[in-house]
């Protein structure tokens, strides 16, 4: 598979640790899952077995990664978002939704963006250590991922969209998400993505199953190889909003799954230390040519 030749380390490159799905003999036979309530009867809440290696993570700034190729770009926002407007689910669909659906869509030439949902992380000071609590928000996921296979992309659309859906899936379209700290600039466990062109998902990749009281939702989960090239925003700013692709509907015709990520340590180094705890914001959206 060929990929864009990036593979040159250059002046804020750095380590970082990230884990991947174990290749075992388990996995011949059963999907990875993970279910998020107790499902008792003694039975395992996660059979997913994984294994920590460390990559070059690299600053996108300075490489030439046409979006194209990779499957992620950023985005630049003026936000009339404050800090403490993140506290308040209304404003940020109100205010926050509108505001990123615009920027996107004229950053990708599109003529339809669609925000779903979003989720908030923020990370708890014990992490990665467990605390025995439940987190008052969800935390980094240091495991490299997907969030969505092909199937399931379409199904969060349909249910978003309606019976618009199907007029929709005969026009190019792709299902995002867009990433972006809450405060910057951010070097506290940041999220670094994979080169789709890096990747090879016949043997790297496999779905997985997440499983909460709504139901199962299928992922992708990610073995490692040492031709995937990761990068990262270093010391990304709130304005930045880091799009990547989950799934796109020109599949067929040979164009990459979508991009696999993961959060990382970035370490303590002098040049790179976090002033405080990462919270971010990510939003599922449609996007339509």
């Amino acid at each position: 598979m060929g990929n864009t030749d990036q593979s040159s380390e250059r002046a804020g490159d750095i380590s970082g640790a990230i884990h991947f799905l174990a290749r075992i003999p388990l996995y011949d036979t059963v999907k990875p899952f993970d279910i998020s309530y107790n499902p008792g009867n003694g039975l395992p809440a996660s059979n997913f077995q994984g294994e920590l290696h460390r990559v070059t993570v690299r600053d996108m700034r300075k490489y030439d990664l046409p979006y194209e190729q990779c499957g992620f770009r950023i985005c630049s926002l003026d936000s009339a978002m404050k800090y403490e407007d993140y506290d308040h689910e209304a404003t940020i669909k109100d205010v926050h939704f509108p505001e990123v659906e615009s920027c996107v869509k004229e950053a990708m030439n599109a003529s339809f963006v669609k925000i779903f949902n979003f989720s908030q992380r923020r990370r708890h000071p014990s992490f990665p250590i467990a605390t025995g609590e439940a987190y008052e928000y969800e935390q980094p996921i240091s495991r490299a991922h997907l969030d969505a296979t092909f199937e399931s992309a379409k199904n969060v659309i349909r249910d978003g969209v309606g019976t618009k859906a199907d007029e929709l899936f005969v026009r190019p379209w792709q299902f995002v998400n867009i990433w972006h700290p809450i405060r910057g600039p951010l070097y506290d466990w940041p999220l670094a993505v994979c080169d789709v062109s890096s990747v090879d998902f016949d043997a790297d990749t496999m779905p997985g199953d997440s499983v909460n009281e709504n139901g199962i939702y299928e992922n992708i989960q990610v073995h490692f190889n040492d031709n995937q090239k990761w990068y990262y925003v270093a010391g990304q700013q709130q304005s930045e909003l880091l799009i990547f692709k989950h799934a796109d509907s020109q599949i067929e015709d040979g164009v990459p799954y979508g991009v696999p990520h993961a959060s990382f340590n970035i370490g303590t180094s002098t040049d790179c230390k976090p002033e405080f705890l990462r919270e971010s914001i990510e939003m599922a959206a449609l996007v339509v040519w």
